[in-house]
């Protein structure tokens, strides 16, 4: 059985000027597995604050429902059971004016564990987290990457199966980011607790999940497509021409284009948005120019399991990312500064439409 099952989720709001109710969400299905770590990536505004909040039911979505484990929580009226079951990590860190041991104790005696219980499992996660010696600090005392991990330890002492962040790691310097990401690594190895992250930290993603969806205006696409620009399309022959505000250039054949949210190709001096998954934004060797790649050097690389993910800084100064198995890396035998080329293969590029905030949250 799925841990989650989202099915015909809609969320909406009512845009400020004309009063229309826009999409904030429109998920048509969502399947996440018990013991799986799945990242949600996307830019400001894509809606991924908006969909870990609906998972974890802090709100009613107006369409659609929600299961875990097989149960409908808001048909069965057990909105609360759930929020119990899946705390969230909020972006903005609240803590409590109290100290920091009392901070993360505070879940466990409101589930009724006595006060020198509720303190040693508090003592324990702070270790865990590398504050055993903040015990005693007030919240106001602290930095920020410090208030974050207690946030973080106050939801770990409560033992969650499942576990909801948004941009864990968003405000904090590299060292605490690090630190973070090793605690959710060592956690889920002990105790197999699903996790779901929302964030447009593309490392981090690749380094902790076993999955990576993107969210692009409230819907999701399975795959990886940070590479995101804003630019014009004009048809051209069999194929478009991308013009980016930056300069980039891209030439396009039609089977590479996928139209989202229903859109019809904008007319030729409109700003759209588009964005390249990187599975389906391909390495070949030099050696196989055609109109449809592009030539760079490869900046870096990142082995995430059987998967490597390249970063590649075009001639024109642009960066691409792409995303390949192990195998077919070394069988290009792939390293840094080597000169490559980038092929767009069919259905990479995502027309999102003219880029505009999609709703009040990220």
């Amino acid at each position: 059985m799925e841990r989650y099952q989202l099915e015909g989720i809609v969320r909406q709001y009512r845009e400020s000027g004309t009063g229309r109710m826009v999409d904030a969400l429109r998920v048509t299905q969502l399947e996440v597995k018990p013991g799986e770590i799945l990242a949600v990536v996307g830019h400001n505004g894509s809606g991924k604050s908006t969909l870990l909040e609906t998972m974890a039911f802090l709100h009613k979505p107006d369409e659609g429902r929600i299961l875990l484990d097989g149960q409908d929580v808001w048909a069965e009226g057990k909105p609360l059971d759930a929020r119990r079951r899946c705390p969230i990590l909020l972006q903005k860190t609240v803590l409590f004016k109290t100290s920091v041991l009392k901070n993360v104790m505070y879940g466990l005696r409101l589930r009724g564990l006595r006060r020198d219980e509720a303190g040693r499992r508090a003592e324990n996660v702070l270790r865990l987290v590398g504050l055993e010696r903040l015990a005693h600090r007030r919240h106001r005392e602290l930095s920020g990457g410090e208030r974050q991990r207690v946030a973080l330890a106050r939801a770990l002492v409560l033992e969650p199966e499942i576990l909801l962040m948004d941009e864990p790691t968003a405000h904090v310097d590299r060292a605490n980011e690090l630190l973070i990401e090793e605690v959710i690594r060592e956690m889920h190895a002990r105790t197999g607790m699903t996790v779901v992250m929302a964030g447009h930290n593309a490392r981090q993603a690749m380094t902790l999940a076993d999955r990576i969806v993107t969210m692009l205006s409230g819907r999701l696409i399975e795959g990886t497509m940070d590479n995101l620009f804003t630019g014009t399309l004009r048809a051209e022959d069999d194929g478009f021409v991308f013009h980016g505000e930056t300069g980039l250039l891209l030439q396009l054949a039609s089977e590479a284009i996928v139209l989202e949210n229903g859109n019809a190709l904008p007319p030729p001096d409109e700003p759209v948005q588009i964005a390249i998954d990187t599975d389906l934004l391909k390495i070949v060797a030099a050696e196989e120019p055609t109109v449809e790649t592009l030539k760079g050097k490869v900046e870096s690389i990142r082995r995430h399991g059987d998967r490597c993910r390249l970063r590649v800084r075009l001639d024109e100064g642009h960066r691409l990312r792409s995303e390949m198995t192990f195998s077919e890396y070394q069988r290009l035998n792939i390293n840094l500064g080597i000169t490559v080329r980038l092929r767009i293969a069919e259905g990479a590029v995502r027309l999102i439409g003219t880029p505009r905030a999609t709703g009040p949250e990220s």
